[in-house]
């Protein structure tokens, strides 16, 4: 959105409000003046007494409603959210009204300005504080020259890939492309367990990277295999292949990053045919239901996707 928003007004100047958690994801943009972050006294004085000729409400909650109150002498445009058609979707199971992608909505905002979408796909600048040879420095250069990249974890644990599913797939399936294990510290058990069970399969780099070096990882990887996760999205940025694997959220919720235009390929895993499913829009703590079976996917079907995904790098 902001690459569109700048290619059309190339002299304006941008300023994003972000939380504190968030701002890394906006270091590097080329596209951005300024990085303000929310609460912070000096950030706030700037976002309210700047004369802004627009306000891109991203986000349609309290937080920005708020901003938008206070800064009522700004012109607005909000993100249409599409709650009702989520909910819709969520309740009867069925896509009764079309979900709009949430890129494209972006692009829909952008219109409102006579702006259309280039539609080269997201960016992602984290690299760009990041270069190879400070991963090869950093005591993680074992890395063989093809991998595949795992990313663990998830927002919700009801979007993450549980252990028993990783158990089955490993148990049943033989690979002879090692698996590079992605993740924050909280998803060392789970990599941890994985090491035990399959000892000398896994080069386990879960806790001990940051978001950078992480994204190397994944830019350089055959294919990503991951849930719905921040990093299936950087990959997507990147144009890695991706087996994206869903659990209780589905694609048709308009949630899944476009790939990149001169990327690769992305396959969606879903479980069929499950009457609980889509149960939220978002994700649980743990199965409603308590079965989890959205995640009880085929480790043959999964490896014949990851197969095809490959066969785009080896022919």
């Amino acid at each position: 959105m902001l690459r569109n928003l700048k290619n059309k007004f190339p002299n304006s100047k941008i300023d994003v409000l972000t939380k504190k958690e968030f701002d890394f994801v906006w270091k590097g943009n080329p596209h951005i003046e300024n990085i303000l972050i929310w609460g912070v006294p000096q950030d706030s004085k700037t976002w309210k007494q700047t004369p802004y000729d627009v306000i891109f409400d991203l986000h349609n909650n309290l937080r920005s409603l708020q901003v938008k109150m206070l800064r009522w002498d700004c012109p607005s445009i909000t993100l249409d959210k599409q709650n009702f058609r989520k909910l819709l979707l969520v309740a009867t199971k069925k896509t009764l009204l079309k979900i709009t992608p949430i890129v494209d909505r972006y692009a829909d905002m952008l219109r409102v300005l006579g702006i259309e979408d280039d539609r080269q796909g997201l960016d992602f600048f984290g690299l760009q504080e990041f270069e190879e040879d400070k991963i090869r420095s950093s005591g993680f250069n074992q890395l063989p020259k093809s991998y595949y990249a795992l990313a663990l974890g998830g927002s919700f644990a009801t979007k993450q890939i549980p252990l028993k599913t990783y158990l089955r797939f490993f148990k049943e399936t033989e690979h002879e492309v090692p698996f590079v294990l992605l993740g924050g510290g909280a998803d060392t058990h789970m990599a941890e367990s994985l090491e035990r069970e399959f000892p000398g399969r896994f080069i386990n780099l879960c806790g001990k990277l940051s978001l950078g070096q992480s994204a190397w990882v994944v830019k350089n990887a055959v294919v990503l295999i991951s849930g719905d996760t921040g990093l299936a999205h950087i990959g997507a940025a990147l144009g890695v292949n991706i087996l994206w694997i869903w659990g209780n959220t589905s694609p048709k919720l308009g949630m899944q990053s476009p790939m990149k235009s001169s990327g690769g390929t992305i396959i969606s895993m879903e479980v069929e045919g499950l009457s609980c499913r889509p149960c939220s829009k978002l994700g649980f703590s743990e199965c409603p239901q308590k079965h989890f079976k959205c995640m009880d996917h085929d480790p043959h079907i999964w490896l014949e996707n990851l197969e095809k995904l490959s066969g785009s790098i080896y022919g």
